[in-house]
């Protein structure tokens, strides 16, 4: 503020000095426009689903934004101007995703539903993998047999793998027909099964050779080793340093990894795979593999990235490389994309710390444990498993892991000998 001295005369001469303000102006603040909301996916999860929430004017600053979900602050894992991600939090409940921004209040348009899990005993079976068909049947193998468990659990024995000489089975999956897939390691071959029990050589030349081609014109190294099938047919599986793609026609080609043993990120030609046993399709026709203790994914073009997993051998839950993986194995994917891993820790006489887990990835790379269970001794560790709740539910030492067309989740529990099913709701 500035003054300016104005000097009179009087009659008496003596002067007064007057002081008058110049008030500069003030520019008014014009508040930052209101945020809008546009959409969300997906509309319902499981808590830790990432959820993205479209619309417009998002302040990137996230002093300024809040997110809630059911009247619980959620995590956000990036914001724009125009997307946010979130994570749906522990303990929400079914309700209304709210945004503020700059302190200005918006409110999403539908309801975010809030999903849960409860664990019952499936069938009374040992399997080591599983895949269930469209009408709820379940398919394992174990012991040198391929069994299947009906919608209700009723077990019998489906194809006798080790007379048609088929003995390193390491995949397992049925598509809507009813068809079933086995990925053999002795034969190095994908064999196909109908309905009828009917078996054919789907895809592989029965030598351990590398080879892309159709049918029996293919060749796979060391695999195939795991097996995942999408919506359309398209089948998946570990081969050595390279994941392969099966279309329904039988045509083989590599998907990414160049045969060479690594762990780096890029595009195809570039990104290198170590080898890994787990594998898992989402509804986009993105692939999951769990590799050098991560998860990492691969677009439908190839390009490869780390999703979670610092490379480490631990079990802690947390984002990204904050997060570690002992010994992942069987993968599935639910419908809103979240990544479900078989990972245990078994005790030794030395180390006698056993845990059994199925750990949980969103699609923003944060990491929870799912159901997971310690165990100090080995004397403690049961051959049960506990059912109820998720939170109360227990697993052991899971090999083997699907979803059905309902978004209920198998698990073969191999320590307790038993199929747990987790239904969704």
């Amino acid at each position: 503020m500035l003054s300016i001295a104005i000097t009179s005369c009087t009659k008496n001469t003596d002067t007064v000095t007057a002081v008058v303000p110049i008030v500069t102006p003030v520019t008014p603040v014009t508040p930052p426009p209101a945020p809008t909301l546009t959409s969300i996916a997906p509309a319902k999860g499981l808590p830790n689903t990432a959820v993205t929430i479209v619309g417009t004017n998002f302040p990137t600053d996230l002093t300024q934004l809040l997110v809630s979900v059911g009247g619980i602050n959620a995590t956000i894992f990036s914001a724009t101007a125009t997307q946010l991600v979130v994570g749906v939090p522990f303990g929400a409940k079914t309700g209304t995703i709210v945004v503020t921004a700059y302190g200005t209040t918006t409110l999403t348009s539908s309801t975010f539903t809030v999903t849960s899990g409860t664990q019952s005993t499936f069938a009374s079976s040992y399997f080591e993998h599983i895949g269930v068909d469209g009408n709820g049947n379940a398919y394992g193998d174990a012991n040198g047999l391929l069994y299947k468990a009906t919608s209700v659990g009723v077990v019998s024995t489906f194809f006798n793998t080790t007379t048609a000489g088929y003995k390193a089975v390491w995949g397992t999956v049925a598509d809507a027909a009813g068809n079933v897939y086995i990925a053999d390691r002795t034969t190095h071959n994908i064999i196909k099964l109908t309905s009828a029990g009917v078996a054919t050589v789907f895809a592989g030349n029965g030598t351990a050779t590398f080879a892309d081609g159709t049918g029996t014109a293919a060749g796979f190294v060391t695999g195939p080793f795991g097996l995942a099938i999408d919506a359309s047919g398209n089948l998946y599986t570990n081969d050595g340093a390279r994941v392969r793609k099966i279309t329904s026609g039988g045509v083989v080609t590599t998907l990414a990894g160049t045969g060479t043993a690594g762990y780096v990120d890029g595009a195809p030609g570039t990104a290198l795979i170590g080898g890994s046993e787990g594998i898992a399709v989402d509804a986009s026709g993105n692939v999951y593999i769990d590799d050098n203790k991560s998860v990492r994914k691969i677009t439908p073009a190839g390009t490869v990235t780390t999703l979670a997993g610092s490379g480490t051998a631990s079990l802690l839950d947390g984002q990204g490389k904050a997060a570690g993986f002992n010994a992942p194995q069987a993968m599935a994917v639910d419908a809103a994309g979240n990544v479900f891993i078989a990972d245990n820790l078994y005790g030794t006489t030395a180390l006698p710390t056993t845990t059994f887990a199925i750990r949980m990835v969103n699609q923003a790379g944060y990491v929870t444990s799912f159901i997971r269970n310690t165990y100090t001794t080995l004397a403690a560790v049961p051959l049960t498993v506990t059912n109820g709740v998720i939170g109360t539910a227990t697993t052991n030492f899971p090999d083997g892991l699907a979803f059905d067309a309902a978004g209920n989740l198998y698990i073969c529990n191999t320590g307790a000998g038993v199929v747990s099913k987790v239904t969704i709701q």
